[in-house]
């Protein structure tokens, strides 16, 4: 897109407002003229000087395409011009692009103008005024409001306007609206609409039924009828359904209007309709799945193909021999590419959940609407991991990638099919730093030790991952090597090595000082963060340990006065952080107790900060904040609740020997004694039904959330304490989590809680932080079981090292810190070689931020600090492992600062 168009909506809307201020009245002109403007990303804001905006009410969202953007923002601007209301719209047409492409929130998807109305009497009245200025051009609906007339592209909802966003009993910062009886409720923004039932609707069209909920069935072209969302999504949907002419089972899809909508006024029903020619040319050549339907129903497109028995890529596991099973999926795999090409079409996005393996070991190629024919004009459509350099730089609008994009995708998947691992490197920056080839030479590498097949297939990934597209292997090659024998040795385990580990630590710290916003030191935001944070860390308290401060304050004091680590800048950054996170405490109500979203966690990192730092004041601000935790809480879980308000009173009394801490850890127990459900064979800590929280209803098994995190902090108040009832209720919760434990080729998983999800490993839900607790558990009991099951979960995450993320939570970082566990607790140096093989995953998708070598967050992409989900976590992990000592935010910290 030009860089021309990033001013254009702006232009428009000024120079309408301009000349309705002269076209005024001359009386009115002066009230007419005054209006601020402020330019963010996504959104310009107008506001007339002098508005007053209200707290919540009835807005008024305007839906556009690219295309019909400018001429929606004249009408709409001249409108809301003439009324003097405060409105916002997206700041560029590529934020417009973004809002309308299937990666959006379903709720958000078209929303292009938001229109703040100061009454009711004013929202009726614009809404019908925009509704008659924008009649007839494009835009798609807005799933989370109602359609304000048939055709109309205003649409409207009960929201926030003004209302700060405050912080939620689970740490992060919600919208609440304010009910006449001065109670309040979340501002759901959910993909329907669902507005509360006490706020009156001024608009006639709203005084139809509201349908809260869903019909049993849906029936579609008076022949499919729907009985299940594979998945849902902006684009449209995915639906499993029958088919009463045909019999038997189909899979629909469904295609928006206006969503996914590029400059040439094409959108995803036209990539729908495209995928349906894809099946007619590629099905009968046993390349795909067979199209059974194509139609139009209420603009929307459908189509309606086979429903493949079998499953995706991803999720397939062989059941028998691996190796031919691998060998066998490669050379079928390479015989579909060579199909496509031959037909004069690349694919443009071979992923693994683009391929599915069918119940007879066959595969076959699925949602084939990226392919085209090398030359023809697109937009860049890929995977993350799976599309070469050139794909990923690629411009807007630009010719398709000739066959050689394919084959770079051909060895990333086949290097996934041998290895479980996504071949998925962030980009290092500046880019060019160092060379792709030896970056993804070092990942094949890390997943080929322990590997005899991702060895022997080794020289075939990296001939088609070349950078340069002339030097990749063309299929004949690809097909000669599938031929021939294989070798069946691979390399031992590969370790990360000392000079490494000190690399990734420097460098880490280094980069983790250097990112710290001084200018947020300097002159707190009321929103302002110190770390830079992605995805779901927008939302999370900024001082909290999960995204925010604390944990870092944590790291930070660890490494303070460690041989090596007591640099002068180390400690300015603690304590200048420390006392911004002191400052931010008297600045916001944060009602979350919990230690990793809430103030137990916070309450932890300042006393240790002001331990490391000889700060009395810090200390006691810590202090004083876990005085005020409470003892009775509805959620008893260790992130968010009771279990981690207790853990931080027994650290608290172990670090001072304040009876009051010891006094309050009592206190926690017994509540959590109280909250146990019991039977014969379990004990769980279910989460009210009624507690204001996303997690309300819950009943985990893991650590961060469940039986295990609780079970971990009875036990420990058992021991400290001295109460046999603690331990027992521990005991009783370890039997039902070895009991629970799925076992496959002496590996464990867990389901999240009873009758869900099951195969889960991570810290905060599975085998990770089950095995952290069934260790300790062991060491206490000394019971076979318990160390049983804690290695079989060993065995889990060790060996799903390769498909797991980088962080504390749900990645490496976290689990390494298990495998350190065993080793202390078994004395068993094994288990600490297996966290160095986990270490060395996470030089392998390291990457260069200015000079340093910074591995990602848990998304993989951006490098963000958070102690759980971010590098704080990492570095944590990487220098217990380097230098030994407990493991942090337990009952068995030592007491005394540094852990080195």
């Amino acid at each position: 897109m030009s860089t021309g168009d990033r001013h254009l909506l702006r232009d428009i809307a000024e120079a309408v407002l301009r000349r309705t201020a002269e076209d005024a009245p001359a009386a009115e002109q002066q009230t007419v003229a005054g209006w601020r403007v402020r330019v963010d990303t996504p959104w310009t804001y107008l506001t007339p000087v002098g508005w007053a905006k209200r707290a919540q009410g009835w807005k008024l969202h305007v839906s556009a395409t690219p295309l019909s953007a400018p001429v929606v923002l004249a009408r709409a601007a001249e409108v809301l011009g003439r009324h003097r209301c405060s409105f916002k719209f997206a700041s560029t047409l590529e934020e417009l692009r973004g809002l309308l492409s299937r990666q959006t929130n379903r709720g958000s998807v078209g929303k292009f103008i938001t229109v703040y109305p100061p009454d009711d009497e004013a929202a009726v009245t614009l809404a019908e005024e925009l509704h008659t200025a924008t009649y007839g051009l494009p835009g798609p609906p807005v799933l989370s409001d109602r359609l304000y007339r048939p055709g109309s592209r205003v649409h409207y909802r009960f929201g926030g306007f003004a209302a700060p966003s405050s912080l939620s009993n689970d740490g992060t910062y919600a919208y609440r609206l304010t009910a006449p009886d001065g109670t309040t409720v979340a501002d759901e923004r959910n993909a329907w609409y669902s507005p509360p039932a006490w706020a009156r609707c001024p608009f006639e069209s709203g005084q139809a039924p509201v349908l809260k909920e869903a019909p049993e069935a849906v029936l579609l072209a008076g022949r499919y009828v729907v009985r299940e969302a594979i998945r849902h999504g902006a684009k449209g949907g995915v639906f499993l359904a029958e088919d009463r002419t045909e019999g038997g089972e189909v899979v629909i899809k469904r295609a928006r209007p206006h969503v996914g909508i590029f400059l040439d006024g094409r959108d995803e029903r036209d990539q729908l309709r495209h995928e349906a020619r894809m099946l007619e040319l590629f099905e009968p050549l046993g390349v795909t799945a067979r199209k059974v339907a194509l139609f139009e129903q209420d603009d929307n497109v459908f189509l309606v193909q086979e429903r493949l028995a079998g499953t995706v890529l991803t999720d397939w596991r062989p059941a028998g021999e691996r190796r031919e099973a691998v060998l066998r999926l490669a050379r079928r795999l390479t015989e579909l590419v060579s199909a496509v090409h031959a037909q004069g079409y690349v694919l443009r996005d071979l992923t693994p959940n683009n391929v599915m393996i069918t119940d007879d070991g066959d595969c076959l190629l699925i949602d084939l609407e990226m392919a085209a024919r090398p030359g023809d004009p697109v937009s860049p459509a890929f995977t993350p991991g799976y599309a070469p350099p050139e794909q990923v730089r690629a411009r807007w609008h630009t010719p398709a990638p000739g066959v050689s994009a394919d084959l770079y995708a051909l060895g990333a998947t086949l290097f996934y099919l041998a290895s479980g691992c996504h071949p998925t490197l962030a980009d290092d920056q500046p880019a060019g730093a160092r060379s792709w080839e030896a970056r993804i030479e070092t990942l094949v590498t890390t997943a080929a030790a322990r590997d005899p097949l991702v060895t022997a297939l080794s020289p075939l990934v990296l001939g088609l991952m070349r950078e340069d597209p002339e030097r990749r292997w063309d299929l004949g090659r690809v097909t000669a090597f599938l031929r021939e024998p294989l070798p069946s040795t691979a390399p031992g385990p590969l370790r990360l090595g000392v000079h490494q580990q000190e690399r990734l630590l420097l460098d880490g710290l280094t980069y983790t000082l250097s990112t710290m916003a001084q200018a947020e030191v300097r002159d707190p935001a009321p929103r302002g963060r110190l770390w830079p944070v992605t995805g779901f860390g927008a939302t999370a308290d900024p001082c909290a340990v999960q995204h925010g401060s604390a944990g870092v304050l944590t790291l930070l004091a660890s490494l303070l006065g460690t041989d090596g680590w007591g640099t002068v800048q180390l400690e300015a950054c603690l304590r200048d952080a420390a006392r911004w996170t002191a400052r931010r405490l008297a600045a916001e109500e944060r009602p979350s107790p919990g230690l990793f979203f809430g103030r137990a966690g916070i309450a932890w990192g300042l006393y240790e900060a002001g331990r490391a730092l000889d700060d009395q004041s810090l200390r006691e601000t810590g202090l004083d904040l876990a005085l005020g935790l409470p003892a009775d809480w509805p959620n008893p879980d260790m992130c968010h609740g009771l279990a981690g308000v207790g853990l931080t009173a027994l650290h608290l009394w172990h670090a001072t020997g304040d009876v009051r801490f010891r006094d309050h850890a009592h206190a926690c127990a017994d509540t959590l004694l109280r909250a146990a459900r019991r039977t014969p064979d379990t004990v769980l800590w279910p989460i009210p039904d009624d507690f204001d929280s996303s997690l309300a209803g819950a009943t985990h098994y893991g650590f961060g959330h469940g039986a295990a995190g609780i079970g971990a902090y009875l036990l420990a108040a058992g021991t400290a304490l001295g109460r046999q009832d603690c331990t027992e209720i521990a005991v009783a919760a370890g039997e039902m989590l070895v009991a629970a434990a799925e076992l496959r080729d002496g590996a464990a998983s867990w389901p999240i809680g009873p009758g869900q999800e099951s195969g889960m490993q991570h810290w905060c839900n599975g085998a990770s932080g089950i095995g952290t607790f069934l260790i300790r558990l062991h060491a206490a009991t000394g019971a076979p079981r318990f160390r049983q099951a804690a290695e079989t979960a060993a065995v889990t995450v060790h060996g799903q090292r390769l498909r797991v993320g980088n962080a504390a939570c749900h990645g490496l970082a976290g689990d390494g810190q298990f495998l350190l566990d065993l080793a202390d607790a078994l004395d068993d140096p094994s288990y600490r070689e297996q966290a160095e093989e986990l270490a060395a995953v996470l030089w392998a998708r390291a990457v260069v931020r200015d000079g340093l070598l910074v591995v990602p967050d848990e998304g993989g992409r951006e490098a963000a600090i958070g102690w759980n989900t971010g590098l704080a976590g990492v570095l944590d992990f990487l220098h217990r492992l380097r230098h030994v000592g407990p493991r942090p935010w337990s009952a068995d910290a030592t007491p005394t600062g540094s852990r080195a």
